[in-house]
C-alpha cells in the first residue's frame, strides 16, 4: 500500500436519479406538484408521504428560479427527485433549473418533432446536447472534473420530458416519440379535452384513445408514460396506468393546494356537523 487513495468519478458522486432508474424498470412513480409553498419543508412532506419526487410547477405558480433551487436541493438532500416544469424551452428556464439541481425538466408546449429535437438537447450536455457548459454543479456534489466526465455523468441522470397536450402533437407523436433522450411522454389530459372541445370532460372517448395512442408509441420507444390533470380521477389513472402495463409510468399527483385543501375540508366539515 502507498498510502494514496483515489479520488471518486464523477458517476460515483453524481446524484442518481431513482425516478429515472424506476421508469426504466416499467414501474409506477408519483410526484407531487409544487406552486403555493414557500418553504422547502413541503419537500420532506413529500418525502414522508412516500413519493417519488416532487414537481416544482414554473408553468402555473409564481415561483422564481431562486426558489426553485431551493426546492431543487431540498429534494436531492430528501434522496427524492427533483422535477421541474419550465413555462418554455427558452435556455434562460431550462439551463438555469438543471443547474440549480433539477434531475428531470418538464418541456410543455412541444408541437412537433422539431420542439422535441431541441428540448432533448437543451436538456443535455455534450455529446448528447446543447446545454451550455458550466462547473460546479450541485450534481456531482459541488466536485471539479474534466469536462467529458462531467457531462456524461450529469447526463446519465437528467430526463426530458415531453407534453403531449394539443392535436399537432398527437399528428406527430411517432417522430416525437422516436426523438433520442426524450424519456417520458407527459399527457396533459386538460389541455388536451380543450383542444377537442370539451374542456374537462375526461371521459371523452378520444381522451382514451389519445391514452392508447401514447402507450403504443411508447412501447414501440422505449419512453416512459405520463399522466397529468387527472388528480381527482382516480379511477382513470387506474384505468390508464393498467393500459400501459409493463411501461414506466409518471403519475402527477395533485399539488400542494390540493392536499391542504382536502385536509381542511375534511376536518371543517367535520367540526360544522356539530352544529346540525
Amino acid at each position: 500500500m502507498n498510502g494514496h487513495t483515489t479520488s471518486p468519478s464523477a458517476m460515483e458522486l453524481a446524484h442518481v436519479n431513482i425516478m429515472k432508474r424506476q421508469l426504466e424498470a416499467g414501474e409506477v412513480v408519483s410526484v407531487m406538484s409544487i406552486r403555493y409553498s414557500r418553504g422547502i419543508e413541503v419537500v420532506g412532506y413529500a418525502k414522508a408521504a412516500g413519493m417519488n419526487g416532487v414537481l416544482i410547477d414554473l408553468e402555473h405558480s409564481s415561483i422564481d428560479l431562486d426558489q426553485c433551487a431551493q426546492f431543487t436541493m431540498a429534494a436531492l438532500a430528501h434522496a427524492i427527485t427533483p422535477v421541474v416544469r419550465v413555462p418554455s424551452l427558452a435556455s434562460s428556464f431550462v439551463g438555469r433549473v438543471l443547474d440549480g439541481g433539477a434531475q428531470a425538466v418538464i418541456i410543455p408546449h412541444v408541437r412537433g418533432p422539431k420542439g422535441a429535437l431541441e428540448s432533448s438537447r437543451a436538456a443535455k450536455f455534450y455529446p448528447d446536447g446543447d446545454r451550455s457548459a458550466i462547473g460546479g454543479l450541485s450534481a456531482l456534489q459541488y466536485g471539479a472534473f474534466p469536462t467529458i466526465e462531467a457531462n456524461k455523468a450529469v447526463n446519465a441522470n437528467v430526463m426530458c420530458i415531453i407534453m403531449i397536450e394539443t392535436l399537432e402533437a398527437l399528428d406527430s407523436l411517432e417522430q416525437i416519440a422516436a426523438t433520442p433522450h426524450v424519456d417520458v411522454l407527459l399527457i396533459g389530459t386538460n389541455d388536451l379535452t380543450a383542444c377537442y372541445g370539451v374542456p374537462g370532460q375526461h371521459d371523452d372517448p378520444r381522451i382514451t384513445e389519445a391514452y392508447r395512442k401514447v402507450i403504443e408509441a411508447c412501447r414501440r420507444t422505449g419512453k416512459a408514460l405520463g399522466i397529468g390533470g387527472l388528480y381527482a380521477r382516480q379511477d382513470l389513472i387506474d384505468k390508464f396506468i393498467k393500459m400501459a402495463d409493463g411501461v414506466g409510468r409518471f403519475v402527477m399527483c395533485g399539488s400542494d393546494q390540493d392536499y391542504v385543501l382536502e385536509g381542511a375540508n375534511r376536518t371543517a366539515k367535520w367540526l360544522r356537523g356539530y352544529n346540525l
